[in-house]
């Protein structure tokens, strides 16, 4: 009892301090805690029902389910007759033994919770109200949903239609990464689809929160300066898509040397938000009121490629602007800018002084185009010319384009494509830096045939340090190029030997080596290819290929290799 009055009188004495910092540099923006909600454990994850009350995981708390080391039971509060808080409650039929977080109301009776897997199995479940009651119904369909962390926090839009959340998932940029899931129908929603660079980073993006409209997203993140916790910042969405977002602002008047989290507009005073902050509750987070912040989409951001005026005549200058229109691109056009797999034709428009004048001329500006010579692609046993197709992938990993190399011209000089794949039907896929491509010249690629006995090492798939889990976006993406490979060539078998460095348990690198294997196998499977052509075996520290003694000889022998089978 003494330890929970310590921090309960922290908590007050410091808010006081902070309140009047915030008032003493000048800002009329008041942050009040929600004192009744608030207890010395870990309050997080706000989110409001339809009847204005609040929802909200409470971790590491005696009463929850798994005691004082479980990250997550949920718990609500309310308002009273007098709109007073009450004190809060532990919902015990929405809780497990891990954590467990509140991602919205699809009605008045029926809630959203995501589950770790300790009690449920992972992933968004379906719960309907009775009385005073929640009734489990269904876990949400959502494709190949897959937390890989031990953190999770979205929302559910206000629509019911789109859901953003935050976990360590397949092509995460670095820890956790924000999602995107759209509902298909009444129990299925699309896979979750990564936000893109915008918006993460290598860092952790956290409790993502979406405007009424759809348009600006709310977000936490450590990726700022250092000595400081997790931001709350706030970005406008470009276009109709989900992957193209403006840079990322910083809510100032929210944000503290502490870590601020997520952030979400009250349901019963759309004036005012309501986040966690760990400012002052000895590294728990706290529950917080403060005025909502709330930003209109700059007209800039209305499309995507906004006109840009400035002043030219045939004579003298009078005006110009500049319209860019996007068109598909054909396998053999001329790329002169890609954007996301899209060709972007530019023209000038030249207007003569007197407006009143018939224009007789409109001139195109040609740029110059970046020209080199043919690479030739060849078999590398007989060095004869084989067909091949060539994709180019941009940094997030999408392959929009899909050409054959006539001549390489300006979208080498598109920063957006930075590798090139090379494929041909028989043989084991090549893929090459721009840079690198840049430099081959007149030098051939050399393609080996995918025939029995035929190994390579994947040393591009990187996992998180003594796991089995894929530790970054690149390894997705040649695991998917694989994938393709697997595809076009139906006949072919392969198997993934899985090795270790010779440092700890023999047994223990056995296990992992194989686990590693095994995971690829399953991303393989999971994306079409048939389990049944896809052998694993795992061979610990037992198979080097260069001395334990170095760390650079320790990272070679930390390998998956693909051998083809007969």
């Amino acid at each position: 009892m003494k330890l929970k009055n310590k921090f309960i009188s922290f908590k007050a004495s410091g808010f006081f301090l902070l309140a009047f910092s915030l008032f003493s540099n000048g800002h009329a923006q008041q942050i009040e805690p929600l004192k009744v909600l608030n207890s010395p454990y870990d309050e997080q994850h706000p989110v409001f029902s339809l009847q204005d009350e609040l929802f909200f995981s409470v971790g590491f708390h005696p009463q929850n389910i798994g005691g004082p080391t479980d990250s997550g039971d949920i718990w609500m509060g309310k308002k009273n007759e007098s709109g007073q808080w009450e004190k809060p409650i532990r919902i015990n039929g929405l809780s497990t033994g891990g954590n467990d977080v509140v991602v919205g109301f699809t009605d008045a009776l029926s809630i959203l919770v995501y589950h770790h897997g300790n009690g449920k199995k992972q992933g968004i479940h379906q719960y309907s109200r009775f009385g005073s009651s929640w009734n489990y119904v269904r876990q949400l369909d959502m494709g190949n949903f897959k937390n890989s962390g031990s953190h999770f926090s979205g929302r559910l839009s206000k629509s019911g239609e789109v859901m953003v959340m935050s976990m360590a998932s397949f092509g995460s940029y670095g820890n956790e990464d924000i999602y995107v899931s759209i509902k298909l129908s009444d129990n299925k929603w699309s896979s979750p689809v990564n936000l893109g660079p915008k918006i993460n980073t290598q860092n952790q993006e956290m409790t993502p929160y979406l405007s009424e409209d759809g348009q600006t997203l709310y977000f936490s993140s450590n990726s700022s300066e250092k000595n400081r916790g997790r931001d709350i910042y706030y970005s406008h969405r470009i276009g109709e898509g989900w992957d193209n977002w403006a840079a990322p602002k910083p809510l100032v008047l929210a944000n503290s040397k502490g870590s601020e989290m997520g952030y979400t507009k009250m349901a019963s005073d759309d004036k005012m938000a309501v986040f966690t902050s760990t400012q002052n509750s000895a590294g728990f987070g706290d529950l917080m009121v403060i005025n909502f912040e709330e930003f209109e989409k700059p007209a800039a951001l209305a499309e995507i490629f906004p006109e840009v005026k400035t002043v030219v005549t045939q004579e003298e200058i009078v005006e110009e602007k500049i319209i860019e229109k996007i068109v598909e691109a054909e396998p053999d056009s001329v790329l002169n800018n890609v954007t996301l797999g899209k060709v972007v034709e530019t023209k000038a428009l030249v207007i003569e002084k007197n407006p009143s004048t018939k224009l007789d001329s409109i001139s195109i500006p040609e740029k110059p185009i970046t020209k080199m010579g043919i690479i030739k692609i060849l078999d590398i046993n007989t060095l004869e010319q084989i067909d091949y197709s060539i994709t180019l992938i941009n940094v997030r990993g999408l392959k929009k384009v899909l050409m054959k190399q006539d001549e390489i011209r300006e979208w080498m000089e598109d920063a957006s494509w930075n590798n090139v794949l090379v494929t041909s039907k028989g043989y084991l896929p090549q893929e090459f830096e721009m840079a690198e491509w840049k430099m081959l010249s007149d030098e051939p690629v050399l393609m080996r045939p995918a025939k029995p006995g035929v190994n390579i090492v994947l040393d591009n798939i990187q996992f998180n340090r003594g796991t089995s889990e894929f530790a970054d976006a690149k390894s997705i993406q040649i695991l998917d190029n694989l994938v393709e490979f697997l595809v076009e060539n139906p006949e072919i078998k392969i198997r993934l030997e899985g090795h270790t460095d010779s440092a700890g348990d023999p047994m223990l690198n056995k296990e992992l080596s194989l686990s590693r294997a095994s995971k690829i196998r399953g991303y393989f499977t999971l994306h079409g290819v048939n389990f049944e052509r896809v052998r694993v075996s795992g061979w610990g520290g037992t198979r080097p290929v260069a001395s334990n003694e170095t760390e650079e000889g320790r990272m070679r022998n930390r390998r998956v290799e693909m051998l083809i089978e007969k």
